[in-house]
């Protein structure tokens, strides 16, 4: 099974960022999205960071702050929206259900049909799947998705959700003649029978390694703050020794990722824009130049100056 650390695809956050700040119905408050983002410490602005992912559990947070910053009607209004946009720009019409896993945090996603209807439900591992918040993301995005490949597909017609808070979905005033069956075991959405549709088992998502999920959560942080252990691991509910056994059965730490993340960012930095190493060093927590230089040539055999100077010669 692994580590439970769920992540998205950060162009999916960035993504609803932008709904956001270009939704002038919406009237924000100016640097709102910012705050919020700082509050739960979601890394913001991430069109230039080389990270792939952000870690699940926080983006949902964001979407905890975000709810009550927003009437119901906006919030769910926002959800709706940016999941049709999203199938725009990221053409889910041309994307199969496998790089559809890869860039939600969906374990397994399940298509049938019979009589009664068409079932698509999907399941999710992490504590964070039996929120609100969580569901009705997922349940937006899934169906946009749906909707990109088959263009017959109506409204559901009923909603298995995991959530048994009754109070939530109070709070958020859904209305809707659509029925929904609370604390069920996986999310599950019913629509009416098409007649053409390529019926589908199961598939689940790719597997990762426990130092990949530690790396991709980490790695958009990098060169923006400092993440220890502990908090790492309350970022993403997890326990710490959980975690320093699991990289332990893959024979890495937690130290030596971060190192290797914090290294390959200083080195885009010094190539790209051009920093000293002193600056780098500085912008980076260490104390000084030369432990800066000890830590680089730990993960890349040489020193940032023989680094510099091989690159020179390639170029």
């Amino acid at each position: 099974m692994g580590l439970d650390i769920p992540l998205i695809d950060k162009r999916v956050v960035n993504h609803l960022q932008q709904c956001l700040r270009e939704d002038n119905s919406l009237a924000l408050r100016h640097g709102l999205l910012a705050d919020l983002a700082l509050e739960v410490k979601l890394p913001f602005s991430m069109d230039t960071s080389s990270a792939s992912y952000v870690p699940y559990n926080v983006f949902i947070l964001f979407l905890k702050r975000l709810r009550a910053s927003l009437s119901p009607s906006e919030f769910i209004a926002v959800l709706l929206e940016s999941a049709t946009q999203a199938a725009k720009e990221f053409r889910f019409s041309a994307i199969s259900i496998q790089d559809f896993l890869d860039t939600f945090p969906i374990e397994k996603l399940s298509v049938e049909q019979s009589k009664e209807g068409l079932f698509v439900s999907f399941e999710t591992s992490m504590q964070s799947a039996s929120q609100i918040e969580s569901e009705l993301f997922l349940i937006a995005y899934t169906h946009a998705y749906l909707q990109a490949h088959y263009a017959e597909l109506g409204r559901p017609i009923r909603y298995d959700l995991k959530t048994a808070n009754s109070q939530a979905l109070s709070e958020l005033k859904i209305q809707t003649e659509t029925p929904q069956y609370l604390g069920q075991q996986q999310t599950c959405i019913q629509y009416a029978a098409l007649d053409t549709v390529g019926v589908l088992s199961a598939v689940r998502a790719k597997p990762m390694s426990d130092a990949r999920k530690v790396a991709e959560a980490l790695s958009p942080y990098i060169g923006r703050m400092d993440i220890d252990l502990d908090t790492f691991c309350a970022l993403n509910e997890v326990g710490k020794r959980t975690v320093q056994r699991a990289l332990k059965r893959e024979e890495t730490t937690y130290k030596a990722i971060k190192e290797s993340l914090v290294i390959e960012f200083a080195k885009r930095v010094i190539s790209q824009q051009d920093y000293s190493i002193s600056d780098v060093a500085l912008h980076l927590g260490y104390a000084d130049a030369s432990q800066f230089i000890r830590a680089f040539k730990r993960v890349n055999g040489i020193t940032p100056y023989q680094w510099q100077k091989g690159r020179r010669k390639t170029n």
